[in-house]
């Protein structure tokens, strides 16, 4: 299928599977904000050639080719000074993804969601508020505040929800409390995270990419 047949809510990147057949494993990624489609679509080369990889890129502009998932305050990084953006942009994630799901006959019960920065909080708050979509959601370099969302989230259908959280100790703009606070929430939610801390700044090194790449492949197998 060309990629123009395929009408989603936002713009995207794909790397078609190598496999004929249809059922595939998929990934779908978040970039962070500021950032574009093309950011994250680099990863694509570390996943097997049999599974689908999409790169979705945020509704709201940013000026200079960036991109957000919603617009923030710099300095209260917690609060977003338009709320109703993070359900609209929510939204439209889920219903591209659905519609790629269907369109592209993908494996519905292997569906992943990786976020970096911001894409990492709309990772956690899609997943938290679909988990019957995926199988995997992974939060790199970023957080996420539950308790603005605590009513749209159902404990006793996230549960059993595979999670990777990395965060980095020297993060000049996620400082490293806030990942520590995200691990610490999602567990009060009675999720089990996998949660790891690198020796790296607001970046994916080579260890944190390694671990993620382990991580995606040990669910594969539950």
């Amino acid at each position: 299928m060309n990629p123009k047949d395929i009408k989603i809510p936002l713009q995207y990147r794909i790397r078609y599977s190598e496999q004929k057949n249809n059922n595939t494993p998929s990934l779908f990624l978040l970039h962070g904000f500021g950032s574009n489609m093309d950011d994250l679509f680099a990863l694509n080369q570390f996943f097997p050639d049999d599974w689908t990889i999409i790169s979705l890129q945020a509704p709201i502009s940013t000026g200079f080719g960036g991109w957000a998932w919603a617009e923030i305050d710099f300095n209260n990084l917690k609060e977003l000074p338009k709320p109703e953006q993070r359900y609209s942009s929510r939204e439209m994630v889920i219903s591209s993804i659905n519609t790629c799901i269907n369109k592209l006959k993908l494996d519905a019960t292997k569906v992943h969601l990786v976020g970096f920065s911001q894409g990492a909080a709309f990772t956690l708050y899609c997943g938290l508020t679909y988990p019957k979509m995926f199988n995997g959601l992974a939060a790199l370099c970023g957080f996420f505040d539950y308790k603005k969302v605590l009513d749209e989230i159902d404990t006793d259908e996230i549960e059993n929800l595979n999670i990777f959280v990395s965060n980095g100790i020297i993060d000049e703009v996620i400082p490293i409390h806030l990942g520590r606070m995200t691990e610490r929430d999602l567990k009060k939610l009675g999720v089990k995270p996998v949660y790891k801390e690198y020796n790296m700044g607001h970046t994916i090194s080579n260890d944190c990419l390694n671990d993620l790449l382990s991580w995606i492949q040990s669910i594969q197998q539950k």
